[in-house]
C-alpha cells in the first residue's frame, strides 16, 4: 500500500457501506452507467470499460498504459477509460457499489472489503509480489537484519505498516527499545535523506528505494516485507464486482476481454522495457531519470515465477496472508480467500 497516500483506517469504507444500508439500498443493486448500458444492449455489444487506478499513474501501472498505447484493448474490442481516484480510498468501494467497472487495489484491501461485506473479487494480479519494504539508508551499509539493532525506523502510522515493523522485531528477536520507531507520516524519503531515521517501513522497493538511491548516489539496502516474516502477497490486483460477474453477461464478457488483453500486454511490456518506459514518460509525472530505472525493475518484479503464469493467483497464498492479517489484528473477521480470487477470467493458469 502506498505510504502517505493511503490509509488503513476503515472508517470511510465502513461509513459508505453503512450509508447504503441506512437508505435501504442493497450494495449489489446500486446502478452505474456501465451497468445500465449492459442491461439495455445485447451482451456482445458492451465495449466500454472504466478502470479506477489506486493512485496517480506510476510504474506499477505500466502494463495498463502499455496495453492502451499499443492497442491491446482496441484489438480486444474494448474502449478503456482509465480514471485517477479523487480519494485514494475510493477504488475498491466504487467497484463494490457498481460505480466503476474495474479497479486497481491491494490484496490487503480485499480482506478489508470482505470485512465490510463488499462483493468484490480479484480477477488478476497486477504486481504479484510485495513492494512494501524495510529500506535502510545506504550510509549504514546494513546487509542483514541483525545489524538493525540501535537503528531507528520511520513508520507512516498506517496499521499495516506498523504490523510489518512488528514483524521486523519478531524476526530479529529484538524489542522496540532496541529498534525504535518514529512516526514520520508521509515523509518517508525526506526522513532518510535528512538523517532523521536510519530506515523506513512503508516505502516501495521500486519507488522510494530508487528515489533514495538517486538522491544519495548509493543504493539503500532493501528487505521486502516477505523477508521479514510477512506471508508473500500481491501488492496490486485487478478487482471486479463479484455479484455483477454472475448476473451481467456483458460485464463478465468485457472483464474476460480486458484481462486477456492486459495479460498479453504485460508479457509484451516485459520484453520491451525501453518502449514501456517511453510510454510511462508520457503518462506519469515522474522524471525520466527515475522511470528509466523504475519501469524495467517493476517489470522484472511482475515477471511470474517459474511454473506460474502472468496474472494467476494462489488461493492458498491468499489465505495465508489473510490469516496473518487476522493474527496481527488488522481485521477482526475470519478471512476466507476463496470468494476473493478467481482465475476464471485469465487466459490460462
Amino acid at each position: 500500500m502506498r505510504s502517505g497516500t493511503k490509509t488503513k483506517l476503515r472508517a470511510p469504507l465502513a461509513a459508505l457501506v453503512a450509508t447504503v444500508a441506512m437508505t435501504g439500498t442493497a450494495v449489489t443493486t446500486v446502478p452505474s452507467m456501465a451497468a445500465a448500458a449492459s442491461r439495455a444492449h445485447n451482451a456482445a455489444a458492451m465495449s466500454s470499460v472504466s478502470i479506477e487506478l489506486d493512485w496517480v499513474p506510476n510504474p506499477d501501472h505500466t502494463s495498463i498504459y502499455y496495453a492502451q498505447d499499443k492497442g491491446f484493448f482496441t484489438k480486444a474490442g474494448l474502449h478503456v477509460a482509465v480514471e485517477v481516484p479523487s480519494d485514494v480510498t475510493d477504488p475498491i468501494k466504487l467497484v463494490g457499489l457498481n460505480k466503476v467497472d474495474l479497479a486497481i487495489s491491494y490484496e490487503s484491501e480485499m480482506f478489508y472489503a470482505q470485512q465490510e461485506k463488499l462483493p468484490v473479487t480479484a480477477v488478476s494480479t497486477i504486481v504479484p509480489v510485495p513492494l512494501n519494504s524495510l529500506i535502510v539508508s545506504p550510509k549504514l551499509h546494513v546487509t542483514k537484519l541483525s545489524q538493525m539493532k540501535g537503528k531507528t525506523v520511520g513508520v507512516t502510522g498506517i496499521p499495516s505498516d506498523g504490523a510489518i515493523y512488528q514483524m521486523l522485531l519478531k524476526s530479529t528477536h529484538m524489542t522496540s527499545k532496541e529498534i525504535p520507531s518514529i512516526n514520520v507520516g508521509a515523509n518517508l524519503v525526506p526522513s532518510i535523506l535528512s538523517g532523521k531515521v536510519d530506515a523506513i517501513v512503508g516505502g516501495y522497493r521500486n519507488v522510494e528505494a530508487i528515489q533514495i538511491a538517486q538522491e544519495m548516489g548509493q543504493k539503500p539496502t532493501v528487505f521486502p516485507a516477505s523477508s521479514l516474516g510477512v506471508p508473500s502477497y500481491a501488492e496490486l490486483v485487478l478487482v471486479a464486482n463479484r455479484n455483477r460477474l454472475k448476473s451481467d453477461a456483458a460485464y463478465a464478457a468485457a472483464v474476460k476481454k480486458f484481462v486477456g488483453a492486459l495479460t498479453s500486454a504485460t508479457t509484451a511490456a516485459m520484453g520491451d522495457p525501453s518502449g514501456a518506459t517511453t510510454i510511462m514518460e508520457k503518462e506519469s509525472q515522474y522524471t525520466t531519470k527515475f522511470l528509466k530505472v523504475s519501469v524495467p525493475y517493476t517489470l522484472s518484479l511482475i515477471k511470474p515465477a517459474a511454473g506460474t503464469k502472468v496474472g494467476c493467483m494462489s488461493e492458498t497464498s491468499w489465505q495465508s496472508f489473510g490469516n496473518w492479517m487476522k493474527s496481527e489484528g488488522l481485521i477482526n473477521i475470519h478471512p476466507s480467500a476463496a470468494p476473493l480470487t478467481t482465475d476464471a477470467y485469465l487466459p490460462s493458469c
